[in-house]
């Protein structure tokens, strides 16, 4: 391994920390805190409210249209364009499918546990595996949540998936029973807005460490091809011989 992967495995926990440390403390470290009865948090700011994602999302039924792109809710926390990548399942039939709207938040029902979970860039569709939700709070405070309890294992403490490293929340019922901590609305937009601003950063970093890398291992491989052509001499001079 080069330094510089070991440098961007912890570049990506410094990501999954700052996700975590704001979601369930806020941005304020002298905050007062409270008992939240939820024992993957169990403290919480005073002034944060508990209550179950069936009270704050609404499940939506979209019709799709007939152009419908295929999405794919990734465990990368992202939605992507399905197009010739090779993630997510298809099915034979697009009648199974449902739409999508740009601005939706998507939970995907069987890869929760790995950070399957986002705000949607795109107008398109999705398997029915997926939820795609609607909600009075901030969407993305939502899932920058649900996806702090994923990095955290705890959708898997919580659920029996069907195979192993898997949960199953397919059931809607399942997924409204899931606690959340709630600041109120405008603190919502200023965590979302703190941690956008730092995975920026982050990423930005991770993404120079990436060309370094790619330019390291395109030189290693150059280098193996060079020495076993014979266009590198690495045969030791024998005795008598220049150098």
């Amino acid at each position: 391994m080069f330094p510089q992967e070991r440098e961007r495995e912890l570049f990506d926990s410094l990501k999954q920390s700052e996700i975590a440390n704001v979601v369930t403390k806020g941005l304020n470290p002298n905050v007062r805190m409270k008992d939240s009865g939820i024992f993957w948090v169990p403290q919480i700011p005073s002034h944060w409210k508990t209550t179950k994602l069936k009270h704050i999302l609404v499940k939506l039924y979209r019709e799709k249209s007939e152009d419908a792109e295929l999405l794919v809710c990734s465990n990368k926390g992202k939605v992507i364009k399905k197009g010739d990548t090779k993630m997510g399942l298809v099915a034979d039939n697009n009648d199974i499918y449902q739409g999508v709207c740009k601005g939706d938040l998507l939970i995907h029902g069987m890869d929760t546990w790995h950070g399957a979970i986002a705000i949607s860039d795109y107008d398109g569709m999705c398997t029915p595996v997926v939820h795609v939700c609607d909600s009075n709070q901030n969407k993305k405070f939502v899932a920058f949540y649900l996806q702090f309890m994923a990095l955290s294992k705890v959708f898997k403490l919580i659920s029996n998936g069907v195979r192993q490293n898997t949960s199953d929340f397919r059931s809607w019922d399942k997924v409204g029973a899931i606690p959340i901590m709630l600041p109120p609305l405008e603190e919502q937009q200023a965590i979302v807005d703190y941690i956008e601003a730092k995975l920026s950063k982050i990423d930005s970093c991770m993404a120079d460490l990436q060309t370094e890398i790619d330019y390291l291992k395109e030189f290693k491989q150059r280098l193996i091809s060079d020495v076993v052509t014979g266009q590198i001499c690495v045969a030791k001079p024998q005795k008598g011989e220049q150098q």
